[in-house]
């Protein structure tokens, strides 16, 4: 099992493919800041500044890592397993360690590689916008907005740092469920032109849901109060949980070799 693991970190930090994605999920926020900087000479409050909360205008580094985040998590994981397929060193692997143990840690890189390459981004821009926007205090109005008692919104005032580190979590937490969810796409159809339209389709459908859309779960400081933000989280999460559970089922299940 650590064979599998540890060849599937040194594909992905060898591959050059993979290791520009890396380094482009990395460098949009540091870009949002430059934008930012360049966009208002208002002295933003760091936590207003912060990638997630939006602040810069046409939000174009956000729309392009959030909309075709499945496209890159398949390039920086995914591939290694349309790769194994074509080179059929799949069934090596299978046979040596078992299709649970092989598709279980297939899933478990997939997810924690795009987490802490999410992660490290988002951590690296706020502190570039803790030093860059240091002692700065315009929110908005943010900060001055009275008369909306929702508790995630007073909560948001209160502790606006707070609020980042908590939707900076929940961004890493929904970046590793996309790689999973590529990766176990890529399990049924191990064909770039079948897996990379596909998972981009249902993504989109989640970005689009009109009432729960996973997008609005990943900005704070919004008019979107605690009574929405619970059930677009469970429903996305179920959405991202199951599908990757149920493609792992499947494969375990059904003939390999």
């Amino acid at each position: 099992r650590e064979g599998i693991v540890k060849s599937h970190f040194l594909r992905i930090f060898k591959d050059k493919k993979s290791m520009a994605i890396v380094w482009l999920i990395i460098l949009m926020p540091c870009i949002d800041v430059i934008a930012l900087k360049l966009q208002w000479h208002a002295k933003f409050h760091p936590a207003i500044a912060f990638f997630l909360a939006g602040t810069s205008e046409g939000h174009m580094m956000q729309i392009l890592l959030y909309w075709f985040l499945p496209i890159y998590l398949l390039i920086l994981c995914a591939e290694s397993y349309i790769q194994d397929v074509k080179s059929g060193s799949h069934t090596i692997w299978i046979s040596s360690m078992g299709k649970r143990a092989y598709f279980g840690n297939k899933l478990a890189v997939s997810f924690l590689v795009p987490f802490v390459v999410m992660l490290f981004a988002l951590l690296l821009n706020l502190l570039l916008v803790s030093i860059v926007y240091a002692g700065g205090t315009e929110s908005n109005g943010l900060f001055d907005m009275d008369g909306n008692h929702d508790p995630l919104f007073l909560f948001s005032q209160a502790h606006p740092i707070l609020v980042d580190i908590l939707f900076m979590l929940n961004v890493c937490l929904f970046t590793g469920l996309v790689g999973m969810f590529a990766m176990s796409i890529s399990f049924v159809f191990p064909d770039r032109k079948y897996a990379y339209p596909l998972a981009f389709f249902i993504w989109f459908i989640l970005l689009a849901l009109p009432t729960r859309s996973v997008i609005k779960l990943m900005q704070p400081f919004t008019e979107y109060g605690i009574d929405f933000m619970i059930p677009a989280f469970l429903t996305n999460f179920t959405i991202l949980t199951i599908i990757p559970i149920a493609l792992y089922i499947y494969k375990v299940k059904t003939d390999e070799l």
